[in-house]
């Protein structure tokens, strides 16, 4: 960069004393080459100086990232699974029919190190669970074609996940039916949405 703005500078000054016609500038024409000679000598010794002390410093561009890496949040520093003692990768299947509700959870619990699916109803639940393993599913209660009492009573019934697995209702529905009705299917559970990261690490701390 140093050297860039030597190159530049002398640039200007030659093309001052060369290409136009000033008075002011002409009087100083006889001394354009010592001129310009003295100003490139000088800022080239200047930029070598600097280059020699950077060199004898060792503080190279990429030394110095790697003695001080960019802070990282403590979910990603630790990946989730090894701080829960797991040898596999925590795998969560997130069921809610409103995509962004959806994108906002998977999102979040990537972030926490966390191998996430998420799905938007019942049905393609009952297919994922089907063809993969998973340490926890987060199910939505009300959903459309298949909702998730039903998606869970049919993955209960049909042995479709280990009966240790947690499902986990997640809805805004707090009535005594309702939760009755959920843990009738088999839920493990029913919590409220997530609001935040905080949240979600809670509901895995508790679960896994």
């Amino acid at each position: 960069m140093t050297i860039a703005g030597v190159a530049a500078l002398v640039a200007l000054e030659w093309t001052l004393f060369s290409n136009f016609e000033i008075r002011f500038i002409n009087y100083w024409l006889p001394y354009h080459a010592p001129l310009t000679f003295l100003l490139a000598l000088t800022l080239m010794v200047l930029a070598l100086r600097s280059w020699v002390r950077l060199m004898l410093g060792g503080e190279r561009i990429s030394t110095i990232l790697e003695e001080n890496p960019a802070p990282l949040s403590l979910s990603r520093a630790e990946p989730l699974a090894s701080r829960l003692g797991f040898s596999l990768p925590v795998r969560v299947l997130v069921v809610d029919d409103d995509a962004g509700v959806r994108m906002v959870m998977c999102k979040k619990l990537s972030n926490l190190g966390v191998q996430v699916t998420g799905v938007c109803d019942g049905v393609e639940a009952l297919l994922a669970v089907a063809d993969d393993r998973w340490d926890l599913v987060l199910m939505d209660g009300e959903m459309p074609f298949m909702d998730g009492i039903e998606a869970i009573r049919a993955i209960r019934h049909q042995n479709l996940l280990p009966v240790y697995t947690p499902i986990v209702t997640i809805s805004a529905n707090r009535s005594q039916d309702y939760r009755q009705a959920c843990v009738d299917a088999g839920t493990t559970a029913c919590r409220p949405k997530p609001r935040d990261t905080r949240d979600l690490e809670a509901l895995m701390d508790e679960f896994l």
